[in-house]
């Protein structure tokens, strides 16, 4: 910044302030928006600062580009595409915790009605509403008859004082991340906040991603607590209302918690992925050999009982009890035996091990301190052990009641008569998530697709591919995978070669694309059936986890249960460790779980916050890292107060009236197109269906329709007009279909070109696709299971078709096993956008008569499963016995699983005595070498020594 106001003056820029001038133009601009930086110390004594969340979500209610999305009650509705039509906030949420009224903003925006008060009806019955709910884009109220016997009036009528009282649900994501942008990891945790209300086309922006705090030392449960305080249900916040244009309460609930597995398994208290228990959702799981009896590795393939808080929960306080007998091998168990292990209690539990042994010592052991008990002589077998027992038991007792008043500081600040006093507090004591209200965080810490499914199952599968590829195997892939058609698919250019050539290395992006293109390529010898098959089930379940609506929960469910289980069952066969030795496979199953409640998978997706950490890191770069913290907080306050004055939001000024920027100010964002890239908005850009984009002026030319279709197309009405060609046209989807995209419309084919009559090539408002036709035939292709598209013979090989009357964009591959493409050509290497020499190797096609509708492809992957016969979409399990299939491996496994872990302990063994032998001989060439200076004598029997290993015993005659 300082350089950037130094050219300023250097330019002439008339009146450039100074440093110190702008920054404190920027902390008062933040201050009157009122985003204050707060510090936070933990029950563990670390030291962070934090955004207030309360005065990050009033910002959105002020904001009239955020809060016109703004969703505030739940949905009633057959299709699931936003969090508020799913299960948890639809069905499953207490009554208390969503908004309590409603008001008529038009007829009556001062005569506010309240859940669980009576209220008459226009035709003079009274009801007593219990929930605000949306059916059919209208609001409607859940009612009962005036029997319900309930506390009127509302006690949030009290609490808000005439204004309007909503509930805000969010998901808090936390993970650690690098302040670095080198290799060097310099971890932080970071905790990031996004608004539910909001739909899903907006939080996947980075505009709305809200940054809350980071710590190079607390961890995620810390934080969680200083941000637990906020979102209490009967805390309220206010906040101005720019459309209701006055001030308003809010309160804020957690929704979901999103994360990578490793974070999921700390914000359940889980003890990880490493652990017996691996999964933090159920209690499946146990030693090796349990998992390997029948019955324990046939419960891996579903999602067992059920953890819960209150179970965790007791859990955590057993093990607090039992460490204050200072004995670490007790505690240990328990977590071995549980899966459960509490970053909060485990610091407290080494606290209390060390007291509890300190006091033992000073009353049992230590002679002179031990209790007087123990000085009689006549005190001895069980008697002395019972009274021993008795001292280590009131030593327990002692040590917990120490526990109690720790931190001193929060202990002393709770009132003298609080019950907290004599329990194990939340936040100070375990995790405050176990027992925040409306939070179940098994339950709601969904299953996240980039890490479990993209960087688990889609990586487990490649790595099974690629390990027995040779140079040859290789370059055939990559040839193949290069040439592939990426249209319809919303992927980046294929990187073929990179992606083999680090084939080890791959991020998210990669593994999209070889999850929709990789099983194209795999004939000849590039793998085995039971690979195929895998590759198979993998794209085929990928597709379904990125459905962005589901229309229809029940089949889709089933559909998603079947092909869990093929991909499960197929890697039972290919190796029967595989879902013992990679937890992930097993969490699979429990994302129906998540789907029902929460909706598709993309609304829990981490993605957004995964490339929000580019920006955390350009502030972790550019601070002195003295208080990376509180100066990191401080920069995104003034981003976050830059972004709603920018934006049009509204804030109180020093007369506490509420204002907001100039006209000219809330255009710069509006209009500025590289300000709405840096900070992560995309603006409004709807396309209009059946548009079309004209060829630029300079290549524009009118031609007869003749010339333009070559014959091939009978001319539609009215006949003997101009035409011009056009780029490209919107579908019904809002698809851009440009030339050689495959679509689905009256027919199905691809777009040979398109065209506009010079009638309508002002407006560009619509046109003619000349679609090249081919037929779905009945039944799917054998080795793929996708649908065939075959030219059609029986219609016109081009059929003009209004581009109003397209539906949507697919991909489609060509068949190169049915057409034995075998050959590969060459082809121009385009380097910085411009066509080179160089050649690089493709496939040639054969025919251009037979090819595949890519069912893996994630794009339109709904559209097209409702659109085609059922029969060519419903998923076929892959075993038919499976019960009895998976206890047969599970026999095989008994015999050798033992024998692999036997072989692994010898070679651990082995090890062991390998390093003792050279630790040994490293100390007895020291030796040798010291006493060679000495006595040489002495040296020659230490060299006698060292033959015993295998040394030789010239080096210390030397």
């Amino acid at each position: 910044m300082k350089a950037i106001l130094w050219v300023m003056e250097e330019c002439g820029t008339p009146d450039v302030p100074s440093l110190t001038a702008l920054r404190a133009l920027q902390n008062k601009l933040v201050s009157n928006i009122g985003l204050k930086t707060e510090s936070h110390t933990s029950s563990l004594g670390n030291h962070f600062c934090m955004n207030n969340p309360a005065q990050l979500f009033a910002m959105d209610w002020a904001n009239p580009l955020v809060r016109e999305h703004m969703n505030i009650y739940p949905e009633i509705t057959n299709k699931v595409s936003e969090p508020w039509q799913a299960g948890k906030w639809a069905k499953d949420t207490d009554l208390d915790l969503l908004s309590p009224m409603w008001a008529d903003p038009i007829k009556a925006p001062h005569q506010h009605f309240y859940i669980k008060e009576i209220a008459r009806l226009c035709s003079g019955q009274y009801i007593i509403p219990m929930r605000w709910v949306k059916f059919n884009k209208q609001l409607y109220a859940e009612a009962c008859d005036v029997v319900y016997n309930s506390e009127m009036p509302n006690p949030i009528r009290q609490a808000a004082g005439g204004r309007h009282a909503y509930t805000l649900f969010i998901s808090p994501w936390c993970d650690d991340v690098s302040g670095n942008v080198s290799k060097q990891f310099n971890p932080h945790v970071n905790m990031y906040l996004a608004n539910n209300s909001l739909p899903h086309q907006k939080l996947a922006q980075e505009f709305f991603v809200r940054f809350c705090s980071t710590s190079p030392h607390a961890s995620s449960s810390e934080q969680l607590d200083a941000l637990s305080s906020k979102m209490k249900p009967d805390v309220w916040h206010p906040a101005y209302d720019c459309v209701l244009k006055e001030e308003i309460i809010f309160r804020i609930i957690p929704y979901t918690f999103p994360a990578n597995n490793p974070q999921q398994s700390e914000t359940c208290s889980h003890i990880g992925m490493h652990g017996n228990f691996f999964c933090h959702r159920c209690t499946v799981g146990g030693s090796a050999t349990e998992k390997e009896t029948s019955e324990g590795y046939q419960a891996l393939f579903k999602p067992g009982n059920a953890r819960t808080c209150g179970e965790t929960l007791g859990v955590v306080e057993k093990q607090l009890w039992t460490a204050c007998l200072g004995v670490q091998e007790t505690v240990d168990a328990l977590q071995s035996m549980t899966g459960v292990k509490d970053k909060i209690a485990s610091f407290w539990i080494d606290k209390c091990i060390i007291k509890a042994r300190e006091i033992q010592n000073e009353h049992i052991s230590n002679v002179t301190t031990h209790d007087p008990r123990l000085n009689k002589k006549t005190l001895k077998g069980d008697a002395r052990k019972a009274v021993k027992a008795d001292i280590v038991q009131s030593i327990q007792h002692e040590v917990f009641d120490w526990l109690l008043t720790q931190p001193a500081e929060r202990y002393d600040a709770l009132p003298i008569d609080s019950s907290m006093r004599t329990h194990l507090r939340p936040g100070d004591h375990y995790n405050p998530v176990l027992a925040m209200p409306g939070v179940d965080i098994h339950k709601d810490t969904p299953v996240e697709i980039l890490h479990t499914y993209l960087l688990g199952q889609d990586k487990y599968v490649w790595y099974a591919t690629h390990n027995e590829w040779d140079e040859r195997k290789q370059t055939i892939f990559t040839t193949r995978l290069q040439s592939s058609s990426i249209d319809g698919l919303t992927l980046p250019s294929v990187r073929a070669k990179y992606m083999v050539q680090y084939k080890n290395a791959l991020v998210g992006r990669h593994f999209k694309t070889l999850q929709q293109l990789g099983i194209f390529h795999l004939y000849g010898d590039l793998c085995s059936n039971l690979i195929f098959d895998l590759w198979r089930a993998t794209g085929e379940l990928g597709a379904y986890l990125w459905f962005y609506e589901i229309s229809d929960m029940d089949t889709y469910l089933a559909d998603m249960e079947i092909l869990i289980e093929s991909v499960l069952d197929i890697w039972a066969l290919i190796d029967p460790a595989r879902i013992i030795q990679k937890p992930k496979l097993h969490t699979l199953p429990h994302i129906l779980q998540d789907i029902r409640r929460f909706g598709p998978p993309i609304l829990f997706a981490t993605e957004i916050f995964e490339c929000w950490n580019v920006v955390f890191r350009l502030c972790s770069v550019l601070s002195n890292h003295h208080a990376p913290s509180r100066d990191i907080a401080m920069t995104l306050a003034d981003m976050e107060r830059f972004k709603h004055q920018v934006s049009g939001g509204w804030w109180k000024d020093s007369n506490g009236e509420y204002v907001q920027a100039g006209e000219k100010v809330r255009k710069f964002l509006q209009e500025n197109a590289k300000l709405q890239r840096r900070l992560g908005w995309v603006s409004k850009n709807i396309l209009k269906i059946g548009s079309v984009k004209l060829l630029p002026k300079k290549k524009q030319t009118s031609k007869m329709w003749c010339e333009l279709s070559d014959n091939d197309a009978a001319e539609p009405l009215p006949m003997g007009q101009l035409w011009q060609l056009a780029t490209y046209c919107v579908s019904r989807s809002q698809d851009v279909c440009r030339e050689g995209s495959w679509d689905l419309n009256v027919t199905c084919g691809r777009i040979r070109k398109i065209v506009v009559p010079e009638t309508l090539a002002r407006t560009c408002s619509g046109g003619i696709a000349l679609i090249e036709t081919f037929r779905v035939l009945s039944t799917a292709h054998e080795r793929l299971n996708m649908p065939i598209l075959l030219r059609s013979s029986d219609t016109p090989a081009v059929t003009p078709v209004k581009t109003m009357d397209i539906l949507f964009l697919f991909n489609a591959q060509h068949d190169c096993t049915q057409g034995n493409c075998g050959a590969t050509g060459w082809r121009s290497v385009h380097q910085e956008r411009q066509t080179t020499s160089l050649q690089e190797r493709c496939i040639v096609h054969e025919d251009d008569d037979r090819f595949i509708l890519n069912m893996h492809a994630l794009h339109n992957a709904a559209l097209i499963r409702d659109v085609l016969p059922r029969s060519l979409t419903k998923p076929q399990r892959y075993l038919s016995n499976r019960s009895s299939k998976l206890n047969e491996i599970s026999e095989s496994l008994r015999i050798s699983g033992p024998a692999k872990r036997a072989e692994s302990a010898a070679k651990a063994a082995e090890t062991r005595a390998r390093n003792k032998r050279a630790r040994e001989a490293q100390n007895i060439t020291q030796a040798a070498i010291q006493m060679a200076a000495e006595d040489v004598d002495d040296s020659v029997n230490v060299a006698e020594q060292g033959n015993q290993y295998g040394l030789d015993s010239t080096m210390y005659l030397a």
